[in-house]
């Protein structure tokens, strides 16, 4: 199950916040797979459709953007020609075969109870030399860096068991490369990427409406309410700071001819 649910208050915001702290990164990696004019592309958990709209400039009239989620509400909006939005889940429905240039997902993959099943679907969606790109996180580590940050450590704490316990993997991040090599895809690459991050920042609302969203939850771990407001209080300090966990980006391009 995934924890950070669409119909939650705090959603809108937060993918907001996701993609501005995410997506200049998440794009230097597109970029780099080529993406261009008339590319058609598939998007798995398209979120608040950051994204969506960001390959739809790329890939242009000539291009295709398929763009889907389990839920779809903040999609809806995008009202571009060249994007179909499309309720979805991974594990359950079909996709075309052979026919994206590009494959694309950021942080579904460890909420899925079969990411296997997932990249194999996503595999064999794509043309003969497409590429596969997902990214994922590995939240394993504390995530602190000095002295002051201690004090956050049993809420950031909680919050990470709330989300294991709902099914995620923690450690999922890391494993992207070896599981895309599984599929022999060739060229694969794997790459982290840390932040250091400060109060009063995108990472610091981002943060915020993450405890906000999962807040009866991470205090049902034994979490008070004055160390939970405490937590959220210091995230507006512009002398806080914290070590993200790694967000890591595995890709790979589909053989010409292959056996998927």
């Amino acid at each position: 199950m995934y924890v950070f649910d669409n119909s939650a208050p705090q959603a809108r915001a937060r993918l907001a916040a996701l993609a501005e702290v995410h997506d200049a990164g998440t794009i230097r990696h597109l970029l780099a797979r080529g993406l261009s004019d008339g590319w058609t592309c598939l998007e798995i958990g398209g979120g608040g459709g950051s994204i969506t709209r960001w390959m739809s400039d790329r890939v242009g009239p000539h291009g295709y953007v398929l763009t889907t989620d389990v839920d779809t509400r903040f999609l809806e909006t995008v009202g571009l020609a060249n994007v179909e939005v499309r309720r979805h889940d991974i594990l359950t429905d079909r996709l075309p075969d052979a026919t994206f240039d590009l494959a694309y997902a950021r942080a579904v993959l460890e909420h899925l109870p079969d990411p296997d099943l997932a990249l194999d679907r996503m595999v064999t969606a794509l043309k003969p030399g497409g590429w596969l790109m997902v990214e994922d996180m590995e939240a394993t580590s504390s995530g602190l860096v000095r002295e002051p940050i201690d004090r956050l450590s049993k809420t950031l704490l909680a919050m990470r068991r709330v989300i294991a316990d709902a099914g995620a993997d923690p450690g999922l991040g890391l494993t992207l490369g070896h599981r895309l090599r599984a599929r022999n895809l060739m060229h694969v690459g794997h790459e982290g990427r840390v932040q250091l991050c400060r109060g009063n920042s995108a990472a610091a609302r981002l943060a915020r409406l993450n405890f906000e969203q999962l807040r009866a939850p991470i205090l049902a771990t034994g979490v008070t309410a004055a160390e939970f407001e405490a937590d959220l209080t210091r995230l507006d300090d512009e002398d806080f700071e914290w070590r993200s966990p790694t967000l890591w980006t595995a890709w790979g391009q589909r053989p010409v001819r292959d056996s998927v």
